[in-house]
């Protein structure tokens, strides 16, 4: 099992950041997890991207729908945050002194006993003295 932070799965959709790691991942065998955030996050980035840059609605439009269907077929399972996760990841938050919403990932991860992968190097390197199963994709 891997949990999958939303800076990794915006690869998939944003084709100027896209990488060949994360790509691999919607072929994998290995189930992916994620956060109730994990949606709103990376819907998120797909309307910045179009926000930011008119020209690009239209990916991002077909971005969003094509999330959609992943997230309808579980390619990635959403797991709900409920208020004990919450609690657990604002501790982290406090005790790494990172915010709360990257906190809710790491949280999952312990939770579940499993690989977090994120492309934000900061918080690997913070979270690592807690969880050390935490992988940075990179490229």
């Amino acid at each position: 099992m891997i949990i999958l932070d939303a800076s990794v799965a915006v690869k998939w959709f944003i084709r100027a950041i896209s990488s060949d790691e994360a790509d691999r991942l919607l072929g994998s065998a290995e189930p992916l997890f994620a956060p109730d955030l994990f949606v709103i996050e990376v819907a998120a980035a797909l309307v910045r991207k179009a926000n930011m840059d008119k020209s690009n609605r239209s990916a991002s439009e077909a971005g969003l729908a094509s999330f959609g269907e992943m997230l309808a077929h579980d390619v990635v399972r959403i797991e709900a945050t409920r208020m004990p996760d919450m609690m657990a990841a604002s501790r982290l938050a406090l005790d790494l002194g990172h915010p709360l919403k990257d906190c809710i990932y790491l949280a999952l991860a312990m939770k579940m006993s499993c690989e977090l992968l994120t492309c934000d190097l900061r918080f690997a390197t913070k979270a690592r003295g807690t969880w050390t199963k935490i992988r940075v994709l990179e490229g």
